[in-house]
């Protein structure tokens, strides 16, 4: 796709803040695997998807994919070979049958000059696309090894541990888990959240900070982690199956308890 067209400098900031690199992409393991191997990204980065395995990591302070260089102005693939091809059909597609002036969100002036080229990308990127939902599909089935693994990894390894992570937030903090690279990660609520007082309620409800002092309660106990890791376990795959993969990996409490029909 990169020679089938031509059109204004990106890179150029007085043409352009990279506005395109706003659009949340997918990618495959494969490639997820490139970015981390030649330090463009780390495991952090991603989180699982929809469609293909992996989403990449949408910084929401600046409003753009974590792989825009503020110094470049632009992607800092975008010259590696493995830059998204999504990216590259940005804003031409594949055809320009009407000959119109192409524009993105800022400017025009892209044109397809060679079209055999194009309708080349555009073969390739349907069998990407074919390849790269069969591998999803797959990695969905390993969701459950995810969940242990989280569970069964020491810190002492230098290695992610949701545990401990667990024991040093408070029950108010936790809003749900995201399915991340290998292990599941906590989703953290924007500001005070109620969905571990139904957990708690059901769960032990002789707690000291039940029900009216449940935002004064300082961490998670380990009673309560055990119930919890134990209920995603057997809630989150069944879940998924029947309701369909987030976007974006992220599992909120109350759809999970809802499902299950958890009740108090």
């Amino acid at each position: 796709m990169k020679s089938a067209i031509e059109g204004p400098n990106c890179t150029d900031p007085k043409n352009c803040k990279g506005d395109c690199c706003s659009i949340k992409i997918d990618v495959p393991k494969v490639l997820a695997e490139e970015y981390v191997k030649r330090g463009y990204a780390s495991i952090e980065d991603f989180n699982r998807s929809d469609n293909f395995a992996f989403h990449l990591r949408f910084n929401e302070i600046t409003g753009k994919c974590f792989l825009f260089d503020r110094k470049i102005n632009g992607c800092s693939v975008h010259n590696s070979g493995i830059k998204p091809p999504q990216c590259w059909i940005y804003p031409t597609g594949f055809s320009n049958l009407t000959d119109e002036r192409i524009r993105c969100k800022k400017m025009s002036g892209w044109t397809i000059k060679d079209t055999s080229d194009a309708i080349k990308a555009e073969k390739i990127l349907q069998k990407y696309v074919f390849l790269c939902k069969l591998e999803a599909k797959d990695e969905l089935k390993k969701i459950n090894t995810r969940v242990k693994s989280s569970r069964q990894i020491k810190e002492e390894d230098g290695c992610f541990n949701l545990l401990n992570k667990l024991k040093s937030i408070k029950p108010s903090e936790l809003a749900g888990i995201i399915d991340k690279w290998d292990y599941l990660d906590t989703l953290l609520a924007d500001g005070m959240s109620l969905q571990m007082k139904r957990f708690c309620i059901t769960y032990n409800p002789r707690c000291n900070f039940l029900p009216d002092n449940y935002f004064e309660c300082n961490s998670i106990c380990e009673p309560i982690i055990n119930k919890l890791f134990n209920f995603i376990a057997n809630s989150l795959y069944k879940f998924i199956l029947q309701n369909g993969q987030d976007p974006e990996g992220e599992y909120t409490l109350l759809k999970l308890i809802n499902f299950t029909k958890l009740s108090v």
